[in-house]
């Protein structure tokens, strides 16, 4: 796939975007080399996809320019693929299978594998029936084959297909089992008084460096997209609370349904947030910021994350200008979600960003405590210092006294470990 010479195609409506440049990041991502651009602006035609003119023409610039493979933007069947590899004679592939061999690219663990070759096996399905279906009357060409011939090719075809649907199968039992043992951690973790933040955004936002600047993790960073496919959680320090964040996969517009379906473990993660941090690249133009976030909105829409506090973090402001900060935020004043300007490269306003997080939380309360000398008391010290915030700290003749700030959970947590506590309101 690597330094193909690539012809981009976009065929669209005359009022949708002319999203040719985010399409050629994501071509180029995977490693093609793109020769060149065609956006048809017009109504889709059913044999190609595109008009019998501009298939004409198209193959006039494949060979003159010698274009290795031509890349759809847009979904194309199955038919209309093998009809245009028939007139072009080069590979064609739409914007799916793009993204598919992308995220083969950036699978790193066990679950990120095979959510994408269960992806990658639904998708191709029907390719896989048109093309043995196709090879059948390649062979019979001339005469019309006997029904035994047609079928011992339905016999190839059924075999293969019941082959494809045994390993989705099997696929799908394994990311269960992976699934479960996420519940499980993630239940083990609220039963221990976590809180949960998410990162969310489009692809490329900055969402693994905002989660390496905050944690100081080991999370991939690189300026390509969809480099992260599988949920990353480490503690965020925050005072007087236990709380995670996580990073997630990147979203895009018209994020193919078989994609979003295969990515369901690692999505689900989002809907279980306290709070999302929804991560913005600020330095793209007014427009793309709307477009962008109409298509984050959408997908949480889509995968059930509603009702969950949401902060926008307006990343990359370190690649504008003060008049051009001011005017993008003044061009979002209408959201209801808290806005932070940061720079996740430079480390300016997570400490702003750290806070708008913490007032989404639920209410810290502060406490009277008194603990007794002795192994418990010491114990249970160093389980607040841990778990809670402490303000005042003194070692009396026959106990400590504190004054600590600490959620409602965290308290009831103290005096189910220790009953004889003595734990007061102030």
């Amino acid at each position: 796939m690597d330094n193909l010479k690539a012809l981009l195609v976009q065929r669209r409506d005359w009022n949708t975007p002319d999203l040719l440049s985010e399409f050629e990041a994501i071509a180029t991502t995977a490693g093609y080399l793109v020769e060149g651009t065609f956006d048809i602006v017009a109504p889709p035609s059913g044999k190609y996809g595109i008009s019998i003119g501009k298939v004409e023409e198209i193959a006039t610039i494949i060979e003159v320019s010698e274009i290795d493979i031509v890349l759809f933007s847009t979904r194309l069947s199955s038919s209309q693929v093998f009809r245009l590899m028939e007139e072009w004679k080069v590979e064609v592939r739409d914007r799916t299978q793009v993204i598919l061999e992308i995220f083969d690219k950036h699978a790193r663990t066990p679950q990120a594998k095979l959510q994408i070759e269960q992806a990658r096996l639904k998708y191709e399905l029907p390719f896989e029936r048109h093309q043995i279906r196709m090879r059948l009357q390649s062979e019979h060409t001339g005469d019309r084959p006997t029904t035994d011939q047609v079928g011992v090719g339905e016999d190839l075809l059924t075999k293969r297909i019941a082959e494809i649907r045994r390993r989705m199968g099997l696929i799908a039992s394994k990311l269960r089992k992976i699934s479960k043992a996420q519940d499980l951690k993630r239940k083990r973790r609220v039963s221990e008084g976590f809180l949960e933040v998410t990162l969310a955004g489009y692809t490329n936002a900055g969402k693994s460096t905002l989660h390496h600047a905050l944690t100081d993790s080991g999370v991939e960073i690189a300026d390509k997209l969809f480099t992260t496919l599988s949920t990353k959680t480490a503690r965020l320090p925050t005072e007087a609370r236990q709380v995670v964040i996580s990073d997630s996969v990147g979203f895009i517009s018209d994020l193919p349904k078989t994609l979003l379906q295969a990515f369901n473990t690692t999505l689900m993660e989002i809907t279980e947030a306290d709070v999302i941090i929804l991560v913005v690249d600020a330095s793209d133009s007014v427009d793309e910021i709307h477009r962008k976030m109409d298509a984050c909105f959408q997908t949480f829409s889509e995968i059930g994350a509603n009702g969950i506090p949401i902060i926008i973090a307006f990343n990359k402001i370190d690649l504008l200008s003060e008049p051009e900060i001011a005017e993008r935020l003044e061009e979002l004043d209408d959201r209801n979600e808290p806005i932070i300007p940061i720079s996740a490269k430079d480390g300016f306003g997570l400490e702003d960003l750290i806070h708008a997080v913490e007032q989404e939380f639920p209410e810290l309360v502060r406490f009277q405590v008194h603990l007794p000398y002795g192994d418990d008391g010491m114990s249970t010290l160093s389980w607040l210092h841990e778990r809670s915030s402490i303000k005042k700290e003194y070692y009396r003749k026959k106990h400590i006294e504190l004054e600590v700030e600490m959620g409602m959970v965290e308290a009831q947590k103290l005096l189910r470990m220790n009953p004889e506590i003595e734990l007061i309101r102030i």
